[in-house]
């Protein structure tokens, strides 16, 4: 049996079904897609007796086959930050499990997405199709998700924006690489979403203790260096009464 199961956002998310299944398991756990630093990897150790085997992105990607058949004769349950089934690289493991035709269970805990668009005091039913701001690379400058953005804007939703995230750095796209993109991104369309003056909520490391929520320009955004972690960015559409009247209270 494969199981991929959640472990949430910080050490108090993470199910005490979940603790109890790795301590019968062979247990790896997620490295590629999302942020696990060494102090999260020590206490799933202490909880569980046993310090999961992490897993990079060849690991995820290219060897995945050897996970999926050793699951085929005992158990095997791979970690995941937050919740299963978000990233296609889950979706992907999955799949090919299928295909194997070893049986698959999923064990769900938190999620950043609900996360990000609850602490930002946005309605939650007005929130568009969510995307991702690349990291450029010398003959890759993408700048495609700048359409996500300007669909939702037109359909008065607001964009939820994840940054690249980097496994080697344990760390997100940097802000201010992320606002320049999404200014060349604004030259290329000339929607005039994007300058100066536009207000973003930037969510950097949500749910652990180092957590910051900002309301700010991207004049200011551009200015701004964070420390290695998971940062998002949310755009705003035109904001409801109601909408405002929240903000006003928790910004």
């Amino acid at each position: 049996m494969l199981y991929l199961a959640g472990i949430g956002l910080n050490k108090n998310d993470i199910p005490n079904g979940t603790i109890e299944l790795c301590r019968h398991c062979e247990v790896f756990i997620d490295l590629y897609t999302t942020y696990i630093d060494e102090e999260r990897l020590r206490y799933l150790e202490s909880i569980m007796g046993k310090r999961p085997v992490g897993l990079t992105r060849a690991a995820m990607e290219e060897e995945a086959g050897v996970i999926i058949e050793s699951a085929r004769k005992k158990n095997v349950v791979i970690l995941v930050g937050g919740d299963p089934l978000v990233a296609t690289t889950h979706k992907i493991l999955l799949i090919e499990a299928k295909k194997r035709g070893v049986e698959v269970r999923i064990r769900h805990a938190a999620s950043i997405l609900p996360v990000i668009m609850g602490e930002s005091g946005l309605d939650f039913y007005r929130f568009g199709q969510v995307c991702t701001i690349p990291r450029w690379q010398k003959h890759y400058t993408p700048v495609s998700f700048y359409e996500t953005i300007y669909r939702n804007h037109s359909n008065r939703l607001h964009s939820v924006v994840l940054l690249d995230y980097d496994a080697t750095k344990n760390s997100s796209l940097e802000l201010h690489e992320a606002i320049k993109i999404l200014e060349e991104a604004e030259k290329v369309y000339k929607r005039g979403i994007i300058d100066d003056n536009t207000m973003i909520f930037v969510m950097h490391k949500m749910s652990l203790p180092e957590e910051q929520k900002v309301l700010m320009s991207v004049k200011t955004a551009k200015r701004l260096r964070y420390a290695n972690g998971p940062t998002a960015i949310l755009i705003p559409a035109q904001l409801t009464d109601i909408e405002k009247e929240v903000l006003g209270t928790m910004y």
